[in-house]
């Protein structure tokens, strides 16, 4: 009962209550403009922020080959930047794909006992998943996140290393966005769901992507 209370608590009175007036707004505009168009909407935004990070791939290589350069030649230049300019880089990229990788089925699955499934069964999985699991988890990830970057950002926090980079509450803020990426990934997909699940669409009409996926070269 505590923890029940507390619950009530935190999204009636506390921080929670902004998170229900987000998915409060969500529904309601994909009530306006329908579910498939607007989850058609957000996965071409996911899409385009995740080509454009797509980008910074290039960069990355530059750096990695730069770094295992001069390490090789031994030359008297300090690689700390390079190093942690790379794993910077990496996060950015990872945290603009996460959300556009959902929509697309591209994540790691477990997929040993819904593969047996027929598709209704597998969505039916999906919705559930995303209702007990992915939910509250990522707006749990977000109501914790946002101190942990504004923390970062009035304390000025930057590398460990003397020489290391500065500003280290900016890639802590892009890991903060790439989740909000991901709710809306995995909002977009569930919208599709509950097409499938309480309109009986089908998965060509509604275009869901769920399930055992393979990769084409």
């Amino acid at each position: 009962m505590p923890a029940l209370t507390q619950t009530i608590d935190y999204f009636a009175f506390g921080q929670g209550r902004s998170m229900l007036i987000f998915l409060a707004v969500f529904f309601l505009l994909a009530s306006l403009i329908g579910f498939i168009r607007f989850s058609d909407a957000i996965k071409w935004v996911l899409e385009k922020i995740a080509f454009t990070a797509g980008w910074l791939l290039i960069v990355l290589m530059f750096i990695t080959c730069m770094d295992i350069t001069f390490r090789k030649l031994q030359l008297p230049i300090a690689l700390t930047q390079f190093q942690e300019l790379e794993w910077h880089i990496h996060t950015i990229v990872f945290s603009m794909w996460m959300g556009y990788n959902y929509t697309i089925n591209a994540h790691p699955r477990v997929d040993s006992y819904t593969e047996t499934l027929p598709f209704r069964g597998r969505a039916w999985v999906e919705f559930l998943g995303i209702l007990i699991l992915a939910l509250p988890f990522l707006l749990t990830m977000l109501n914790h996140g946002l101190p942990f970057v504004t923390v970062s950002f009035v304390q000025n926090e930057a590398s460990e290393n003397v020489i290391g980079l500065p500003y280290r509450w900016a890639i802590k803020g892009i890991f903060y966005a790439g989740i909000w990426l991901v709710l809306l990934g995995v909002l977009s997909v569930l919208l599709r769901l509950m097409i499938v699940l309480f309109r009986r669409g089908s998965q060509e009409e509604t275009g869901l992507q769920i399930g055992h996926s393979e990769l084409e070269a």
